[in-house]
């Protein structure tokens, strides 16, 4: 009590050059703060809207395949079938695979509103696939896809068009006049980065049998959707799945054009890659700003030392011990910097809330902030710590003062 009861009087006694003290440490806790915070959130937003559309979903698109000697004039196309894709999903890295086949700008209609919506054909499996949540009823069942059902599930985008605010499940809508009962409706997913073949919200999915029959009315497959069993395998498996295609479609495995790829890893890299880079910069920045919050308290602290030579004097001369000395100036820089790291942490929790209050929740561009209390309070204690350790030599300086020559001008 009597060290706290000290120290607060000696702050109040130097406000001013210990508040000197405390700006560097509220500029680079604020900063820092404001920094990571913004970062970490604006990583989290990108990689969220790139994963809407799958966390593990790879795109397998059907090529050409040139003939040898031949060029690619002579090339034919590689035409994917349902048979494909239940032969993809026998290897051991694929959990699921999906044949997909899409109609843009087709006309739904359901009394008395009709949209140009995109369709798709898809299997049981495109709602763990895709991330396709339930807002209610039911997805697309096996039963569905053999019995060649004419049921629809809609994205929640594609059910407000249709019908408003009203229930969607249960009612009929008529694609390409071929009516179709809906089953379900999917949550809003919002704004995606990364879509095939338009945003999953404005989609229209039926079973793929039912597509084949009533609408393309072809058994061609357009495009194969694969979820590996493991992010690791998504990288070798459309290797695997063009060697099993091509033993059946007779084309080289080799042939890279037969069966091309977009992995959502890839893009999921990207996003590690460039926000790796900004994390690199706030360490080098976060660094920067312990070594000049340092070298800026010391300096403070060995002229508040050469400021309190007299006081220390005279404390020594009645009874004050070195450590006594050292403890006292110790606990000064500890409690500005404590002090300090506490409010610039507010500062910049706080404006960082500000800046996230003007920002569009469903806006792509738009990255909130992830406020981590136990970040800003990470760095406040490192400034701190920082703070205090660079007081140590003012405090051993203070310790070492010679009660004689600091009287001798008394």
């Amino acid at each position: 009590m009597d060290l706290l009861r000290e120290t607060l009087r000696s702050l109040r006694a130097h406000a001013f050059r210990f508040g000197l003290t405390s700006l560097g440490i509220v500029w680079g806790t604020l900063m820092l703060t404001y920094l990571t915070t913004t970062t970490t959130g604006a990583q989290r937003h990108f990689t969220d809207q790139v994963e809407k559309v799958g966390e593990r979903i790879v795109w397998v698109f059907p090529g050409r395949v040139a003939k040898q000697d031949v060029g690619e004039r002579g090339a034919r196309p590689v035409e994917l079938e349902l048979e494909d894709v239940k032969r993809a999903e026998t290897l051991a890295s694929v959990s699921h695979a999906d044949p997909n086949l899409a109609m843009f700008s087709s006309i739904v209609r359901a009394a008395p509103r009709t949209r140009l919506l995109t369709v798709f054909g898809v299997t049981a499996h495109a709602q763990s696939i895709r991330n396709f949540a339930l807002a209610s009823g039911r997805f697309l069942t096996v039963e569905d896809e053999r019995n060649g059902a004419r049921v629809a599930f809609l994205g929640a985008e594609a059910a407000t068009r249709l019908f408003g605010r009203a229930p969607a499940v249960g009612r009929t809508i008529q694609i390409e006049s071929i009516r179709f009962r809906v089953v379900g409706v999917a949550v809003r997913k919002g704004a995606q980065l990364v879509h095939i073949s338009g945003r999953d919200d404005e989609g229209v999915l039926v079973p793929i049998s039912a597509m084949q029959r009533w609408l393309k009315k072809e058994d061609r497959v357009e495009v194969m959707v694969l979820e590996p069993a493991t992010v690791g395998e998504s990288f070798g498996v459309t290797p695997q799945v063009r060697q099993l295609v091509g033993l059946h479609q007779g084309f080289d495995p080799r042939a890279d054009a037969a069966l091309s790829e977009f992995n959502i890893q890839e893009a999921l890299g990207l996003v590690r890659a460039v926000f790796g880079g900004l994390h690199l910069f706030l360490y080098a920045a976060s660094a920067i700003t312990l070594l000049v919050g340092a070298v800026g308290v010391m300096n403070i602290m060995l002229v508040v030392v050469a400021e309190r030579r007299r006081e220390i004097g005279l404390r020594k001369a009645v009874g004050a011990s070195r450590r006594a000395i050292f403890v006292q100036f110790l606990a000064e820089a500890a409690a500005v910097a404590l002090a300090a790291g506490g409010l610039g942490a507010l500062l910049g929790i706080g404006l960082v809330q500000i800046l996230a209050t003007g920002l569009q929740p469903d806006d792509p561009g738009s990255s909130p902030p992830l406020v981590d209390p136990t970040i800003a309070l990470v760095i406040a204690l490192a400034l701190a710590g920082t703070a205090v350790a660079a007081s140590v030599v003012p405090a051993l300086r203070a310790a070492r003062v010679s009660p004689a020559e600091s009287l001798r001008d008394l």
